[in-house]
């Protein structure tokens, strides 16, 4: 592998910004500032990042790489109308195929976003009985998609036991067992039971220690709707949050999506156990279920770190538009400007506080020369306020380009595109929905 070398540029480290170069070497960071001498190879490429900002790839924690083929379609609905009348069954229509087609969709999105890992909640988990292949293929359609793409990728297989679709408890350990044992350097596997109340309480707590065994997490929809919670309470007598640390499913193998109706027991017992919250600003927005109280869980120490939620319901992959939103709603919620410092929002975008010498080599590099950025008074305001994914230049992950100069490597965006405008017409007709 070449080395890299990074010129001109304004970069992100731990304690603030940093102007120089930057080295990437054998995958990893090698240096940052100035080079020392004999340090670098003679067989290198050189970026020019003049007017770039340099900063840890984002992080899109949260989406559903198959609803790239459902743009638009939320519709004014709620949750569970949405899901019911468009998302579930445009779902069950979707063959292996066209389904590596929308995750190759989604990701090549994320890329041109600057996110260079993505938590894919896998949400195709028991096709029609019309279809000639079982769940299986389908997982195995967004694994192949996921390593072609270049980016690091943990497939959250989902799973419910219960309710409509629900699968034997078995059949669900055997594939995430089988799974676990599939991974890649970059292409990871967790456990995805759907929510709550679609999932059995021994269920959970045999994928919960099963992922815990292979160093993975347990990564689930909780309290996304007033709704949800209150379904939850009158079956348990708890509300999520609590019941899911009842079961010893609460600690920091645990990713809590959404956590839009929380109270303050459960936002002690989310920091207290150690589990991560992902917040979906725009999916929460535009369905309408609510803002989830960023400032309080800030204050609390609980970790946080932001999802796109999928594109059916965002609707696109547009991370740092999430990253603004995640700020805005907060000040607006509390009607207080002072809520979610630009910092901190970098921070939730990233799961970082900056590049640092030894890290693996994921970098965002993000055009700041635009009409919508210059003149740039603060980086950290301009990145968290002014930029949109079309600035995201240039992405490296574990070292590789995925995207360079604004033009994708790994994947044929041209290409991809094209299959979808075609495929994306059958799926509808065998949907049976008139859209």
């Amino acid at each position: 592998m070449a080395d890299t070398l990074i010129t001109n540029a304004q970069i992100l480290v731990p304690g603030g910004w940093q102007a120089g170069d930057l080295l990437i070497q054998d995958g990893h960071i090698a240096a940052i500032g100035e080079i020392p001498p004999g340090t670098l190879n003679v067989e290198r490429s050189t970026f020019n990042a003049q007017c770039t900002a340099v900063l840890p790839a984002l992080v899109n924690g949260h989406t559903h790489l198959s609803q790239t083929f459902m743009r638009g379609l939320a519709g004014g609905r709620p949750l569970l109308r949405w899901l019911k009348e468009l998302i579930w069954p445009l779902q069950g229509a979707m063959s292996e195929e066209v389904l590596e087609l929308a995750a190759l969709l989604g990701l090549a999105e994320n890329i041109r976003s600057g996110a260079g890992t993505v938590v894919d909640h896998q949400k195709i988990t028991r096709p029609s009985a019309s279809l000639r292949t079982g769940t299986p293929a389908f997982t195995e359609a967004v694994f192949r998609a996921a390593k072609k793409s270049g980016l690091r990728v943990t497939i959250a297989r989902a799973w419910s036991d219960r309710g409509n679709g629900a699968e034997a408890p078995g059949a669900i350990l055997g594939e995430l067992e089988s799974f676990f044992g599939q991974e890649t350097e970059l292409v990871k596997f967790a456990s995805g039971p759907l929510t709550p109340w679609r999932a059995s309480a021994e269920t959970l707590q045999k994928t919960h220690a099963l992922a815990r065994q292979f160093d993975s997490f347990t990564h689930i929809h909780v309290s996304e709707t007033a709704e949800e919670v209150e379904m939850t309470r009158k079956e348990t007598g708890l509300r999520p949050v609590a019941w899911l640390d009842s079961l010893g499913i609460l600690d920091e193998h645990c990713q809590i999506v959404h956590a839009v109706w929380v109270d303050e027991d459960e936002m002690a017992l989310l920091a207290e156990r150690g589990a991560l919250v992902v917040h979906c600003p725009v999916s929460n927005a535009v369905l309408g279920s609510g803002i989830a109280p960023l400032k309080a869980m800030l204050q609390k120490g609980i970790s946080l770190r932001l999802g796109t939620d999928g594109p059916a319901s965002n609707d696109t992959q547009d991370c740092f538009e999430n990253m603004k939103t995640a700020l805005m709603l907060a000040r607006a919620f509390t009607l207080d400007a002072a809520v979610v410092s630009p910092r901190q929002a970098l921070e939730m975008a990233t799961a970082s506080n900056g590049l640092a010498v030894g890290q693996p080599a994921d970098l965002c590099l993000v055009n700041l020369d635009s009409v919508w950025s210059a003149p740039v008074h603060d980086l950290d305001s301009a990145l968290a306020l002014c930029v949109r994914a079309s600035d995201a230049q240039a992405l490296i992950v574990d070292g590789e380009w995925l995207m360079k100069d604004g033009k994708l490597v790994s994947l044929d965006e041209e290409s991809i595109i094209k299959e979808t405008q075609n495929a994306v017409k059958i799926l509808r007709k065998k949907a049976g929905l008139d859209l």
